[in-house]
């Protein structure tokens, strides 16, 4: 006898069609809700389940993912009714796997009809597909974190890969549900939850779930509850600094005169990020990318050279316009302006007559091989180093010249 679940918040609707569905000689129980009919499934182990769309705790959708993420349950069909006239929810749900959504009202003779159906469908594929089938999906459509507390549910054990839109390759490694290890292709995967938080960034791409034993080194090392926690607090906080900036795919440009006049205000390891936007600018996807590492930090740091007006999505081409240092005059195109530009004398008989010859300087190979040409950039760079090591220079006098006031103090107190 084939075992039906029944979900719907209807009470009603849900015992009428618990009743027509055993006559008709399936065995069915009814659940009012998601959360209900998870706790029901172990025990009962439906065959087939027929659930409203629209439910309380937990959509309809959402419930039909964890059944689906379970290795148990994966193969068991949904049939969904749906009120709705959202035909995008609807599409959804096929494409996640529903075996069919069903419009209410309905004919319970053309739902039994539809069930028999499926039934036998499904009976048939199972008996001659004998590999197990692998969960696998979208990660816009269910992310990262609902598969690890869905692993954590089911306490599953496996691998899960994630391969993002940007061809950046992930896995995350699941022992009895808890998470023992992660990685990505383009990290050094030491520490497993930057690692993590890596992957959690990840908005498209595709996730595939492969059940089994593993046998890892692990990086990861604290309680899984205390992973979902740290990883919902990580991910509120990105995505919120995330919307306060212009879409990912948005070109940004760098006002050199606004970086220059905003430097002191900037961290010092600001300058990896900086590079990234080059002159010629970068989309913001990129820049994250590029950067590596903690891109909570680097959306931060997006965030106050946009609150700077540092960056922007106007090109405003202020690389050599701006009144540079005199460290910066020495190099790039300001040089070549200053030395280019020739010097202004007062008009006389003598020097309008004719115009004083100069002897051209010979330049050897090899001295001109030793001029090596210095970018803004690793001058900008330097000029920071110096600035760095002026203040610290600067602060050592300073204390000292604190402790000989102390130690005086001290000595004349003794004396009197």
């Amino acid at each position: 006898m084939k075992r039906i679940l029944v979900v719907d918040s209807d009470e009603q609707v849900a015992s009428i069609l618990s009743i027509k569905l055993k006559q008709s000689g399936f065995e069915a129980t009814a659940a009012g809700n998601s959360a209900d009919a998870l706790k029901i499934i172990p025990e009962f182990r439906p065959d087939i389940i027929v659930s409203e769309m629209i439910l309380p705790k937990m959509s309809g959708i959402d419930f039909m993912k964890r059944v689906k993420m379970n290795p148990e349950t994966m193969r068991v069909p949904f049939v969904f009714l749906s009120s709705s006239r959202d035909v995008e929810n609807k599409i959804l749900a096929l494409d996640m796997g529903a075996a069919a959504v069903l419009a209410k009202p309905l004919f319970i003779n053309d739902l039994l009809e539809k069930l028999k159906e499926i039934l036998g469908e499904y009976e048939l594929k199972n008996s001659s597909v004998s590999e197990e089938k692998t969960p696998e999906g979208d990660i816009s459509d269910i992310s990262v974190l609902n598969i690890l507390s869905i692993l954590l549910e089911n306490k599953s054990s496996g691998e899960v890969e994630f391969s993002a839109s940007s061809e950046r390759r992930g896995v995350i490694f699941c022992d009895c549900g808890n998470v023992v290890r992660a990685e990505t292709d383009d990290g050094e995967n030491k520490d497993g939850m930057e690692e993590l938080y890596k992957i959690l960034s990840w908005s498209d791409g595709t996730f595939s779930v492969n059940y089994g034993e593993v046998s890892v080194e692990r990086n990861i090392f604290i309680p899984q509850k205390k992973i979902i926690e740290k990883s919902v607090e990580w991910f509120r906080e990105y995505s919120s600094v995330l919307r306060s900036l212009p879409p990912v795919d948005t070109v940004i440009y760098l006002d050199f005169a606004k970086f220059v006049e905003n430097l002191n205000k900037l961290p010092d390891d600001i300058d990896a990020l900086i590079r990234n936007i080059g002159e010629s600018g970068a989309k913001i996807s990129d820049i994250i990318e590029s950067c590596g590492g903690d891109r909570l930090r680097t959306v931060n740091y997006l965030e106050q050279l946009f609150e700077l007006s540092v960056v922007s999505a106007e090109n405003v081409n202020t690389f050599y316009k701006s009144e540079s240092p005199k460290w910066l005059v020495s190099c790039g195109k300001s040089a070549e302006i200053e030395e280019n530009k020739p010097e202004e004398k007062p008009e006389t008989a003598e020097n309008t007559e004719k115009p004083a010859e100069t002897e051209p300087v010979e330049t050897t190979v090899e001295e001109s091989a030793g001029e090596p040409k210095i970018s803004a950039w690793d001058e900008l760079a330097r000029e920071r180093a110096r600035s760095r090591k002026s203040g610290r220079i600067a602060l050592f006098i300073l204390l000292l010249a604190i402790a000989a006031a102390i130690i005086i103090f001290i000595y004349y107190r003794g004396l009197i």
